[in-house]
């Protein structure tokens, strides 16, 4: 007879919940949407705020040695498409890095390792495919095969009874994979967040590149990130309240390690082609035109009145 000891792991099949489904998934709460996940057939439902705790880690990482100079974080695929779609001249103001699903994947796939059965993602990130995931779909996909198999999403405990859940609370990252304000200040020279969100973009991003002051630009939810909480109905920065309203108290200690995930910093030349599917289309909430490129004389000229 086969010993407990020498059984072999139960294989697992993992689910990462995308920021945008939980917003979709309202008036349902997390908790209730992790139990129907479960009621699919799934063993384990991880929150992206996973990702975003290790995108947030390795971005305060980058900007510790950055000095004072402005810079853009660039972990969104969209913000990626539309930063450098028209060339590379904003590379070197960029803090590029993998996105939160690419970095919950590949913690996952480290940690669990032979024990995961599948992977899956639910949510509209075009970042959340293969090799990282066996499967994605988007929240619609995943509620309507809930309604098809009966099972309630509202009608779900709002609490867990029979296992400890995988941690949903934060310590240094905003929806999306930003630091913190406090963590920027702390720990990156004084460096403070703006969120650019005017209807102008081009402009704010250029007027931000030419600032004296060091800061952070996160263009991510203006430009339309899903992992951010933006859906098609809820749009701009204020979709990060929704989502922290949804959450725990933040940690005041790190909830996840990054030591067994190495090299999120993404070069330019390391980007993905322009998005050319309709992913990409499904994806983008906000439709606008093509970045416009602060000329680098420009940036020569606000570099050469700092040093003054």
């Amino acid at each position: 007879m086969e010993s407990e000891s020498s059984k072999s792991p139960e294989k697992l099949a993992v689910l990462v919940v995308g920021t945008d489904t939980l917003i979709e998934a309202l008036p349902a709460r997390p908790i209730q949407l992790a139990h129907a996940c479960g009621a699919l057939g799934f063993d384990l439902a991880v929150p992206l705020s996973w990702g975003d705790e290790l995108v947030a880690e390795a971005a305060l990482r980058s900007l510790e040695s950055w000095g004072r100079e402005p810079a853009i974080l660039c972990s969104c695929p969209l913000v990626r498409q539309r930063l450098l779609h028209a060339g590379s001249d904003l590379a070197r103001s960029l803090v590029s890095l993998e996105s939160a699903p690419v970095a919950v994947a590949r913690h996952l796939r480290a940690t669990l390792g032979g024990r995961i059965a599948s992977l899956s993602f639910v949510g509209r990130c075009p970042s959340a495919k293969p090799p990282e995931y066996d499967a994605s779909f988007d929240p619609p996909e995943l509620f309507a095969t809930l309604r098809a198999q009966g099972i309630q999403v509202q009608n779900q405990p709002d609490t867990f009874f029979d296992r400890i859940p995988p941690d949903r609370r934060r310590f240094v990252s905003l929806p999306g994979g930003c630091p913190t304000p406090e963590a920027l200040w702390q720990r990156c020279n004084e460096r403070t967040l703006v969120e650019a969100e005017g209807p102008d973009f081009s402009i704010e991003i250029a007027q931000h590149l030419l600032s004296p002051r060091s800061i952070l630009v996160d263009a991510a939810p203006a430009i339309g990130c899903s992992c951010s909480g933006v859906t098609h109905s809820s749009t701009g920065v204020s979709v990060r309240v929704a989502v922290t309203s949804l959450e725990p108290p933040r940690s005041t200690t790190p909830i996840i390690t990054d030591e067994v995930v190495q090299g999120l910093v993404l070069s330019v030349a390391e980007s993905p082609k322009p998005f050319t599917d309709s992913t990409y289309e499904e994806a983008t909430v906000l439709e606008r035109p093509p970045m416009a490129v602060t000329p680098a004389s420009a940036l020569a000229v606000r570099k050469g009145r700092s040093k003054a």
